[in-house]
């Protein structure tokens, strides 16, 4: 029989080749399918991405730091940035900085305003007049266009925050009116900060054509999770399509729009990102794609690094101080260039370069370490005694010492100056473990690139809530 074989593979091999070939086949397409799709369940997955931002030519002292940013990208992205009255510093520091090299921006507002080159239009005013019937927080509206039809400035105030609600919903119907051809709808806030190159990367992977919507969860009514406007807010064509119907394809001829038909909803809840997750959910049946941490609505001083968030793609920050803003806009566009994604640990070459000159610890700087180690310790005798047994223990990455207490942190944060006059309290220390940051990849020696600290990105898995 064995000897027969070669025969046999001479005369007909197809019988035999034709086999092999199609379990070849299949094994290799699951290999690129296992490779290709997040793994169910696991939390994260691993994917080469390419970045879209070619290294600045000229990265000195005046760079155009637009010069090498995709805008080629936004023949399929529609951003929009939401405002109000009383955010002008905020926009003119939102529009040098992040949206800068927007060339395609809707800027959506509560007012109409001419800001440098751009016009915020009012969104508000493409409601119906029923918004305004038996509508205390709206009477808002009417006062800001009396006050800038005559001339006064108009400042935040808790009527204007409770008005921003209202433009969740028109924004949506806009953006889409406005380019119905786009593949992302892409909405962020005026203290929002965006690293473009994540969403470049993030927005390659998936399909525009399915039914996509993505940000950071935050609970809502009746145990459903809505995207935070903080954080920004993803839609995909694909659902965009099922959510916003053709004018005069609904049954009775409803007004598609989003803000006439879930007005009701936009009067009754206080918080205009839930009513828009209420909407998608109720027109389409299309849950959150929830992708926090990478989508953060977390402020610049707190965010978290630590072992499992080290080399997550990190995308949005909220809350950052106008200064803090374009600081952080000049270093991210000419830090050294790096193919790499922008991850959590990517942040620390910013926030804690300070290690590298002035050492592990930093006098009168509360790191917003949190943990007391127990009483019994001789950590709370000193701030060098902290400092030992936090290298001695583990898990901790950094530690403060204030007022004879000791705190312990697992993770790497930022945290913010102490006033020396702080009341008598005494002296304020914390410190980091340049040790353990070093094996994690974060190195601060002269010899050492502290902007490069992760081998490859770990993705998050979207958990559909």
């Amino acid at each position: 029989m064995l000897k027969a074989l070669p025969m046999r593979l001479t005369r007909r091999p197809w019988k035999f080749l034709f086999p092999g070939l199609l379990l070849f086949f299949f094994a290799y397409s699951l290999s690129r399918s296992t490779l290709s799709s997040p793994p169910s369940g696991s939390g994260y997955y691993s994917r080469k991405t390419k970045s879209f931002f070619p290294p600045l030519k000229n990265p000195g002292s005046s760079p155009n730091y637009c010069e090498n940013f995709p805008a080629h990208l936004l023949e399929g992205i529609q951003v929009v940035l939401k405002t109000g009255a009383g955010d002008a510093p905020k926009n003119r520091a939102h529009l040098a900085t992040v949206t800068s090299c927007i060339t395609n921006l809707l800027i959506v507002s509560d007012h109409e305003e001419k800001i440098g080159e751009h016009t915020a239009i009012d969104i508000l005013a493409d409601l119906p007049a029923s918004y305004a019937v038996d509508n205390a927080d709206f009477k808002a509206y009417a006062e800001h266009k009396k006050a800038h039809a005559e001339g006064d400035a108009v400042n935040y105030s808790r009527e204007g925050w409770r008005l921003d609600r209202f433009k969740f919903l028109p924004m949506v119907d806009k953006a889409y009116a406005l380019n119905p051809r786009a593949k992302w709808y892409v909405f962020l806030e005026s203290d929002v900060y965006f690293f473009w190159d994540t969403l470049f990367r993030l927005l390659d992977q998936l399909d525009y054509t399915a039914e996509h919507y993505m940000g950071s969860p935050a609970p809502g009514s009746y145990d459903r999770y809505f995207a935070y406007g903080g954080a920004g807010i993803v839609l995909s064509q694909g659902l965009m399509k099922n959510l916003i119907p053709p004018k005069g394809s609904l049954e009775g001829g409803l007004d598609s729009r989003l803000s006439v038909r879930y007005e009701a909803w936009a009067k009754d809840d206080s918080r205009g990102d839930a009513v828009l997750a209420n909407a998608i959910r109720n027109a389409t049946g299309v849950k959150l794609e929830a992708l926090y941490p990478t989508f953060s609505g977390d402020e610049l001083k707190n965010i978290k690094v630590d072992r499992d968030r080290w080399c997550v793609p990190l995308l949005s920050l909220h809350r950052v101080p106008n200064d803090e803003m374009e600081s952080l806009w000049k270093w991210e566009r000419t830090r050294p260039y790096n193919q790499k994604p922008f991850v959590y640990s990517s942040l620390l070459a910013y926030t804690h370069s300070h290690l590298k000159k002035e050492g592990s610890s930093r006098e009168w700087w509360d790191n917003l370490s949190e943990a007391p180690v127990p009483n019994d310790r001789p950590a709370h005798r000193n701030a060098n005694a902290c400092s030992s047994e936090c290298s001695n223990d583990g898990n901790c990455l950094q530690w403060s010492y204030a007022q004879s207490v000791c705190r312990f942190a697992n993770w790497v944060k930022l945290g913010n100056a102490v006033d020396k006059e702080n009341g008598g309290q005494g002296d304020f220390t914390s410190g980091w473990e340049l040790r353990k940051l070093a094996e994690l990849g974060f190195r601060v020696d002269d010899d050492s690139d502290i902007n490069d600290t992760c081998q490859e990105a770990m993705w998050l898995t979207p958990v559909v809530r």
